[in-house]
């Protein structure tokens, strides 16, 4: 699926607005994205329905704050914290369906190593 480009990011207190390329406005809580980390750790946490809800508490119980947010290459972006986990590298369709509220796993659960 190509996505827009991402044109704009505005880092606010708990949330971030996005502008696209075709015009599409998101605006993602901080808490949303975290809970979608994609790294090794945290995905597998999602496998399932109740390991999903302990991460989506344990990201809850995290202060709320505005992260560092850096590019990678053409294709992800880096979100920092000062807690929690910072290793997801999220790809830009990533974000995509995030802010369209749609499975950012896309149904597929985590198996040692990209899907």
């Amino acid at each position: 699926m190509a996505i827009p480009a991402l044109t704009r990011l505005e880092r606010r207190d708990v949330d971030m607005h996005l502008t696209w390329d075709d015009g599409t406005i998101h605006e993602i809580r901080y808490d949303d994205l975290r809970h979608a980390c994609p790294c090794a750790n945290c995905s597998p946490q999602r496998n399932s329905d109740d390991s999903s809800f302990v991460l989506r508490q344990s990201v809850d119980a995290l202060l709320a704050e505005k992260p560092t947010v850096r590019p990678t290459g053409n294709y992800a972006l880096v979100f920092e914290w000062t807690t929690g986990c910072s290793s997801g590298i999220y790809r830009f369709e990533r974000i995509w369906r995030i802010g369209q509220n749609e499975d950012p796993d896309q149904g597929k659960q985590y198996v040692h190593g990209a899907w």
